[in-house]
């Protein structure tokens, strides 16, 4: 009997699934990642797995201290259950090594990564990232017998591009739970040029340049270009009402 081919089975199109939004493909944190995905080896299943990241399969991710889970949605009626799971870092040992590095601290609150805080950890034998495979464990309830699965290599690609637009996605997954007031700094007072005003002349599109990137969108079209028509609306209604036409609409706002 000749070897019988089976047709490739299509994942289940999903409606708002998680997509990446913003990030710095060439953020240092990120390329270490995948450098460490990539050196598993994993053939196709890696570049499916990247497909299924950027078309949106995964349905829902969260991110806590030494866990991230999340659903992705294959080929079957039901999601899959994928978590990867690794030992967070103490915060015994991290914080000493922080209030030692004012400096590094302070890029930290800015929402910044510097490759100073890797270096200094790996001074006191700690890291951010994995580095050996058995650094991170890996599980799927899916019936693929390789480990790490598309979905799994799905769920890592979408982290390590939503950390590389918001880095403390990395650092709460490791345990650094960095408060907006770390220990040893003063709170941050914005001056006044910092506070956002509604003006007549204001550019609808300064709120969402001023929020920043999502680390995860569930739309099809960039966040920023969907929120800046939202706020361009709201703007425009605001200024009419505060100049007394209660009855003023956009022409799409029609019945």
């Amino acid at each position: 009997m000749g070897k019988r081919n089976f047709a490739p089975r299509l994942a289940k199109t999903v409606r708002g699934g998680l997509r990446p939004q913003g990030g710095r493909r060439d953020a240092w944190w990120r390329r270490r990642l995948m450098e460490w995905l990539e050196g598993l080896r994993m053939g196709p299943r890696l570049g499916r797995g990247r497909n299924y990241a950027q078309q949106g399969q995964i349905r829902a991710l969260t991110v806590r201290p030494g866990l991230i889970e999340a659903e992705v949605q294959g080929a079957e009626a039901a999601p899959y259950h994928v978590a990867l799971r690794m030992p967070p870092l103490e915060a015994v040992r991290v914080w000493p090594l922080l209030r030692a590095r004012p400096m590094t601290m302070a890029r930290l609150a800015a929402r910044g990564l510097p490759m100073a805080l890797e270096e200094a950890l790996g001074g006191a034998g700690m890291s951010l990232f994995p580095y050996a495979r058995a650094d991170l464990a890996m599980a799927c309830d899916c019936k693929d017998w390789a480990r790490p699965c598309k979905h799994v290599a799905a769920v890592f690609c979408l982290f390590a591009d939503a950390a590389a637009a918001d880095p403390s996605l990395l650092l709460r997954f490791r345990g650094i739970a960095f408060p907006e007031t770390p220990p040893g700094l003063a709170p941050r007072t914005a001056p006044e040029a910092e506070i956002l005003r509604l003006h007549p002349s204001s550019d609808a599109g300064l709120v969402p340049r001023r929020l920043g990137p999502l680390p995860y969108w569930r739309g099809e079209e960039p966040f920023a270009q969907t929120l800046e028509g939202a706020y361009r609306r709201a703007q425009g209604k605001a200024l009419a009402a505060l100049e007394g036409a209660a009855d003023f609409r956009f022409p799409e706002d029609a019945p």
